[in-house]
């Protein structure tokens, strides 16, 4: 019985061993299982977060690459419509600017700029008690007579915002009526000798055998400084007159 008992309670200790046992794999087992869910989750959450990270890269990189106008091309879409690329806008007087022209010792004409914008000059010429307002188109690429009138209230005062034209007289430029004589010439006045002279000369028949030839001379900065006048014929004749100051 003693015997039995012991081999009994040794197996009764085996069977309670290997049940702690069992039960001790068992609680491993899930721990681990825990474990590795946890580690699961935490990569789940690495791989999401990390994701999230790269979107809001991409979008930061969206954002800073957009492209944007600058007013360096304002500018140069500007200077486009304006047509300040061309030969003629160096010869365009400044507004303000007052000159005067003799034949001889004789004043024969006045010339003052009125008024001027990106594409228009406004000059009143005084001929003896007479003014004449004149509004040329005078661009890079075209010198334009587009507006005269001798029948104004005030010849000095700026029309340009609101003048309607009345002529279309191209002096320079694509289409134009006056000859192209010299863009590099010379003009010989009694304010100077002026260079890098533009020539230009119209010539029209008003009669049989008889032609009006007018050649004018313009200068940078200046406009125009020096007009030719010659009529041919029986009773031809020639006349000049040429700038002699300028305020």
């Amino acid at each position: 019985m003693f015997f039995s008992l012991l081999i009994l309670s040794g197996c009764s200790s085996e069977k309670t061993e290997e049940v702690k046992n069992t039960d001790q794999k068992e609680a491993t087992k899930q721990e681990m299982e825990v474990k590795e869910e946890s580690q699961e989750e935490s990569q789940k959450e690495t791989v999401n977060q990390n994701t999230e990270e790269k979107a809001d890269e991409q979008k930061n990189e969206e954002v800073v690459s957009s492209p944007k106008e600058t007013p360096e091309k304002d500018d140069k879409k500007g200077k486009s419509d304006t047509a300040d690329d061309g030969p003629y806008l160096k010869y365009r007087p400044e507004a303000g600017l007052k000159k005067e022209f003799k034949e001889g010792d004789v004043v024969l004409l006045t010339e003052q700029v009125i008024a001027a914008d990106s594409e228009y000059v406004q000059i009143a010429l005084t001929l003896g008690d007479s003014v004449t307002t004149q509004i040329f188109k005078w661009t890079g690429t075209e010198i334009t007579l587009v507006f005269e009138d001798r029948d104004l209230q005030d010849h000095f005062t700026s029309i340009l915002p609101s003048f309607q034209p009345n002529q279309n007289e191209r002096l320079a430029g694509e289409g134009s009526v006056w000859e192209m004589i010299n863009e590099s010439g010379e003009a010989d006045t009694p304010y100077g000798k002026q260079k890098n002279v533009l020539v230009i000369q119209k010539t029209s028949e008003e009669a049989a055998g008889e032609k009006t030839i007018f050649t004018r001379y313009y200068a940078p900065g200046l406009g125009m400084v020096k007009e030719d006048f010659e009529l041919t014929g029986e009773n031809g004749y020639k006349g000049e007159s040429s700038l002699s100051s300028v305020e």
